[in-house]
């Protein structure tokens, strides 16, 4: 998602400065749940997240209290990292690196449709947001912490109606630093800390976009 063009938009709907596709499946019990797509974008913002420390010992990372032991607790550190720059650079651990990039954080939302595997099989037109940590490699939690991290919600609610507009401006990613929102529980809130997998981010294409509409 972001190619050929992902420019920072806090939120205008639809926006013709992010470009790409994303995709959603849900395995559920060794079947699938259903299948989301989106096509086009209201929001895509990026950020440069701390590593976190144990307080007794600052040479051992985590991603929670129980990590450290009784080095603890679990702290943050600030990110080492300023507009226009790398972040966390050669930082294995914190991310991205490799590949080095400006962030390790990036979330986007917008309008989808989501399709059940049984059932009903017609799209349903949808609100969705997604938020990704790019942190060390190999990136599960089967390597050092933190691991990536990866959330996907979505709202069942008519994306083009007058509560689907209000809602896609809610979830928009105008603060990509928290996954915390105002807004109605969603329907499906899969993720979170990934036990397998990789997440990558890597640096924007140098492209400029002008807007074609604003909210």
């Amino acid at each position: 998602m972001g190619a050929p063009v992902g420019v920072a938009t806090p939120f205008t709907p639809e926006s013709s400065c992010i470009a790409g596709e994303w995709t959603h499946v849900r395995h559920i019990k060794k079947g699938l749940d259903g299948n989301f797509h989106a096509r086009s974008f209201d929001s895509l913002e990026c950020a440069c997240l701390s590593c976190r420390h144990c307080a007794g010992n600052p040479t051992i990372e985590c991603a929670r209290d129980c990590d450290c032991g009784a080095e603890g607790p679990c702290s943050s550190d600030p990110a080492t990292s300023t507009a226009g720059t790398l972040c966390n650079d050669t930082d294995r651990i914190c991310g991205p690196f490799p590949p080095r990039a400006p962030a390790n954080k990036i979330c986007f939302s917008g309008p989808g449709d989501y399709t059940m595997s049984n059932g009903k099989r017609s799209p349903e037109s949808v609100v969705f947001r997604v938020d990704v940590e790019d942190r060390g490699e190999p990136g599960g939690s089967n390597g050092p912490p933190p691991p990536d991290r990866y959330r996907m919600r979505i709202w069942f609610v008519d994306a083009d109606s007058a509560d689907g507009l209000s809602l896609r401006q809610a979830v928009a990613c105008a603060t990509p630093t928290t996954e915390t929102i105002t807004a109605p529980p969603p329907n499906i809130d899969d993720g979170g800390d990934l036990f397998r997998g990789n997440q990558q981010i890597h640096p924007s294409l140098k492209k400029t976009c002008t807007p074609s509409s604003t909210p």
